[in-house]
């Protein structure tokens, strides 16, 4: 039975992962797909002074690179040990491990101490430990400003840390996600009638400021269009910076707190502004809501 393995971070589950599991599949046919992904990144273990921002919690990344064509998803842990092998040393890891006959790596990967190892050792250390390597081409994609890129985690991040939710979507061919658990807030919202879900323990990256169109989906799957707002509240003072969300539908209490909730971004709609009068600011949570309602429902 051939087992097809491919290695690397697959943090965010974009575009260009999803090749490199597809391409996995093919070339093993009716044998196993196996992704090592790393978790924390490297990057992250080795230099803990920077911040690498996480795109997915490792349940959710594996059920992505599973419903991809993965039939196994290993989280691989960073260790000293581990990162400080050298490139064969490395491949000798995974090949006692594993006993893959096939190895299916992008472009850009690079593996042993200091990312030494390139792709076309990976090949000549494949001939030496018997297996094959194969090589998947970057996928370009085009924004919406018809600007030409390759798919990569870096610009998952820059996208989404500028509020361009659905440039993101395009990237990643889904929409981007967070997940926390409710919890109590000031409760202001109740004040507006529009209560609203605040959301924390929040582990991947937020989107910027702003006001976003998409869904909150409950954990017995559930799921309730949803006005979201991340920012600091400008209307009412200095505020910590949050992120809640009005289910629209949602008829339970929202005064019970502790259950998970995911939120997904579908739309920018605003930047979350300062309001002179609390009537104008219910007057433009109307609005994000109405809207919301609007852009969800033509695109179901």
């Amino acid at each position: 039975m051939n087992i097809a393995l491919s290695i690397g971070n697959f943090d965010a589950v974009h575009l260009g992962h999803i090749a490199i599991v597809e391409a996995a599949r093919k070339v093993a046919g009716e044998g196993l797909v196996v992704i090592w992904s790393f978790n924390p990144s490297p990057t992250a273990f080795l230099h803990p002074e920077m911040e690498v921002e996480r795109l997915t919690e490792f349940p959710h990344r594996r059920a992505l690179l599973l419903a991809a064509g993965a039939d196994e998803v290993v989280e691989l842990v960073p260790t000293a040990e581990l990162m400080n092998q050298t490139p064969e040393v490395f491949v000798s890891h995974f090949v006692n491990s594993l006993s893959p006959q096939l190895v299916v790596e992008g472009e850009g990967f690079r593996f042993g101490k200091n990312r030494e190892g390139t792709l076309d050792e990976l090949v000549q250390l494949g001939l030496k430990f018997n297996f094959s390597t194969i090589k998947v081409p970057p996928v370009e994609i085009t924004l919406q400003d018809q600007s030409v890129h390759r798919a990569s985690s870096s610009l998952v991040r820059t996208l989404i840390k500028s509020g361009r939710v659905e440039d993101a979507h395009i990237v990643l061919g889904r929409s981007i996600s967070v997940s926390g658990i409710v919890e109590q807030g000031e409760q202001r919202g109740r004040t507006l009638n529009f209560p609203t879900a605040n959301i924390n323990q929040i582990q991947t990256l937020l989107p910027a400021d702003g006001i976003y169109a998409g869904r909150g989906t409950l954990k017995d799957g559930t799921s309730f269009p949803a006005a979201i707002s991340i920012g600091t509240k400008p209307t009412f003072g200095e505020n910590d910076r949050t992120c809640e969300a009005h289910l629209i539908g949602l008829e339970d209490d929202l005064c019970k707190y502790g259950w998970k909730l995911e939120l997904s971004f579908d739309y920018w709609l605003r930047d979350q502004i300062r309001f002179d009068s609390i009537e104008e600011l219910k007057k433009a949570i109307q609005g994000d809501v109405e809207k919301t309602t609007q852009l969800l429902e033509r695109n179901t």
